[in-house]
């Protein structure tokens, strides 16, 4: 038996994904899929959390390749920066319109006004829930569906990051981190499984919990873990699924994150 919920999810289509970070998910990432990111600080988890949304939020025209879809993001970090998720539009946007030449003054005005009020009405479509405690954050888990119903257009939930009160819940209970971000996954999943929206996390690194681990469905379809080298500006990027296990190398600029696909 079918809920009105459920009807109404299958009946609204989502906004595509495809194009939100080409090389790292080919033709993806699908509705439902769950992205993992995990890495050691200052290894850009939030960066490349913000690179995505960026590109799921903005439009999908003048070259700019979005995805016009809706996002909501759950900030228990606080490591988010809306001023570095403009920025990150700004030059997606700027990238877009330099492939065209523009020479009357006039129109080189409109072209700077259109692109902040590209901005502005990509803007519209980010939804950020700031959560300060394991109470809230467990709350908003288990009302995703109120958030869903009243936007039709969201495609995306980004959660940065998923282990946030990792040490506040276990204080008094013996769990490992991935099986504690297991169990908030498949809260997740229960809501975003019936309305067709993918999800991407960032999470506490720690080797010891994914040494020797296969990656399974019912955790994650990709890991991507982020690592910067000892006392150099080089970052590798390991990207897991159920069929590939590749590395990809990446830099850290002031325009985002930048893959570097010719190096092995």
């Amino acid at each position: 038996i079918e809920s009105g919920i459920e009807l109404l999810a299958r009946l609204n289509k989502k906004p595509s994904l495809r194009g939100l970070e080409d090389a790292l998910f080919f033709e993806g990432p699908r509705g439902t899929d769950i992205i993992e990111i995990s890495g050691v600080q200052s290894s850009g988890k939030t960066l490349l959390l913000s690179q995505m949304l960026a590109k799921c939020i903005l439009p999908n025209y003048r070259e700019i390749k979005g995805c016009n879809a809706s996002a909501i993001l759950i900030n228990t970090d606080h490591h988010f920066q809306i001023s570095k998720l403009v920025e990150l539009m700004s030059n997606i946007v700027n990238a877009a319109t330099d492939t065209a030449s523009f020479t009357a003054t006039d129109v080189a005005v409109d072209v700077e006004f259109d692109k902040r009020a590209v901005i502005k009405n990509s803007l519209r479509n980010l939804h950020v829930v700031d959560c300060y405690d394991s109470e809230q954050f467990a709350v908003t888990l288990r009302t995703l569906d109120d958030i869903f119903v009243d936007n039709a257009k969201i495609a995306l939930v980004a959660i940065d990051s998923i282990t946030a009160y990792y040490w506040q819940d276990c204080e008094d209970n013996v769990i490992t981190i991935d099986a504690y971000a297991k169990n908030l996954l498949r809260l997740v999943r229960t809501h975003t499984a019936r309305f067709n929206v993918a999800t991407v996390y960032t999470k506490l690194y720690k080797n010891i919990d994914n040494k020797g681990k296969k990656l399974t469905t019912d955790n994650a379809n990709y890991r991507i873990q982020l690592c910067k080298a000892c006392n150099s500006k080089n970052f590798t990027c390991t990207l897991e699924t159920t069929q590939i296990v590749r590395k990809i190398h990446y830099s850290i600029l002031s325009d985002g994150i930048k893959w570097k696909m010719d190096e092995k």
